[in-house]
């Protein structure tokens, strides 16, 4: 009888491991579909009562596209080209001048600020990070397009064959009834605390900060606007790091108009963004502390590149919920 069990746990171990190297090149893309489909679930719990599984499915499928996929695939696509476009002006001598702006620095300061270089590094940090190195896009972007197929196909049988695939996982699970109640429960309230406490609000806050920066005609707004969606989940910081200095660089260029419109932006407008909605959006009862928010993004955005900035803080606080589970019920066990 143990050699039988035996046989079948080196044969589950075996075939898991490769599963998991078969899924793990698009894992970021499996795991989007399974939270959009989990943020999209109650909507499909009313629609197909209506419309039936097949149709409600395919409806939020074509609606998820619409009002997701496209808008990402839009922007990620203006994000590349803006860094791309950055990273070839700090490398041509003469393509941005910052030679005035260092003097006033040195002027007002007292310090000796190589712009250029700082700029080229963080950059290319930023490239190497989130797309492999400049020179890997195209191939990127293949990858990309391979991987939204298979989040749209994935998406369809989330939404339609979800709930079996939970019934199923619950009869293999070898846990007792209360305890996976439980489970889910606490997996399913931290989830939703993540998606619109910390989520939403940073890609918000990103985005309204964004515009004041298109208003007042910054540079490569759309990437500098990404770099403020990540900053968005870390508290305190957040996305002052990136207005404050472009209304700096405004007044330094000699356009104080606008450098006074984009501070008074960013200290009313972006700040009053997060302090409105985040204690309307989080619950205090399943909220995340900011240190896990943010290695879950800065750990996220280095295994699946952008798409982990949303993905990271999300296995953080379902990983939090199964270890709370856990430790409530260890004698349960």
């Amino acid at each position: 009888m143990n050699e039988q069990r035996g046989l079948i746990l080196i044969l589950i171990g075996l075939l898991s491991l490769v599963t998991f190297m078969m899924v793990e090149p698009l894992l970021g893309y499996f795991l989007g579909a399974i939270i959009l489909g989990f943020v999209m679930h109650p909507m499909q719990k009313k629609l197909r009562t209506v419309v039936g599984p097949r149709i409600s499915s395919f409806i939020l499928v074509i609606f998820g596209i619409l009002l997701v996929v496209l808008p990402i695939l839009g922007i990620g696509a203006a994000v590349i080209e803006d860094a791309t476009n950055l990273a070839e002006d700090l490398e041509e001598s003469d393509a941005i001048n910052t030679s005035e702006i260092e003097q006033r620095i040195h002027q007002y300061s007292g310090q000796n600020i190589d712009i250029e270089s700082t700029l080229d590094s963080m950059v290319r940090t930023f490239t190497d990070t989130t797309l492999g190195g400049v020179s890997q896009i195209v191939s990127t972007l293949a990858e990309i397009s391979i991987g939204i197929t298979l989040l749209i196909f994935l998406l369809y049988y989330f939404l339609k064959d979800g709930e079996k695939f939970v019934r199923w996982f619950r009869e293999t699970t070898p846990l007792p009834s209360e305890i996976q109640d439980r489970l889910y429960a606490r997996v399913n309230k931290t989830t939703w605390a993540v998606i619109k406490g910390h989520v939403l609000v940073a890609v918000v806050q990103g985005l309204v900060a964004g515009i004041g920066l298109a208003v007042t005609g910054v540079p490569n707004f759309a990437f500098w606007t990404f770099i403020m969606v990540i900053l968005g989940f870390i508290p305190i910081i957040g996305t002052v790091i990136v207005w404050l200095p472009a209304s700096i660089y405004l007044f330094l260029i000699d356009r104080p108009a606008a450098a006074i419109f984009l501070f008074i932006y960013g200290a009313v407008i972006v700040s009053l963004t997060d302090n409105i909605l985040r204690p309307i959006a989080v619950d205090r009862g399943s909220n995340l502390h900011p240190a896990v928010i943010i290695v879950g993004v800065i750990g996220g955005v280095y295994i699946f590149g952008a798409a982990g900035l949303f993905i990271g803080p999300i296995l953080l606080g379902i990983f939090k919920s199964i270890l709370l589970v856990f430790k409530n019920n260890y004698q349960d066990l």
